[in-house]
């Protein structure tokens, strides 16, 4: 049976996404937002899987930042 795995980010101080990780992978998930759970690749290795075209743009720029507790693309 599969495991349900959490995911979870960090923000900066103006809300940018600038990690990203699961519970598969993580002992202590302090500073850390829950934003989603599920089965499968996408959620165990968050890193790389969850966010599509990767965490941050092709100048080192977070694409994502956290709204209401939910992961938005930035403008």
């Amino acid at each position: 049976m599969d495991e349900t795995i959490s995911v979870y980010v960090k923000t900066d101080g103006q809300g940018n996404i600038v990690a990203v990780n699961s519970d598969a992978f993580m002992s202590n998930t302090e500073g850390w937002t829950k934003i989603d759970e599920g089965v499968g690749d996408r959620y165990h290795h968050a890193q790389n899987l969850y966010f599509a075209g990767g965490l941050y743009d092709d100048e080192g720029v977070p694409r994502y930042r956290l709204v209401n507790g939910a992961p938005a693309l930035k403008d």
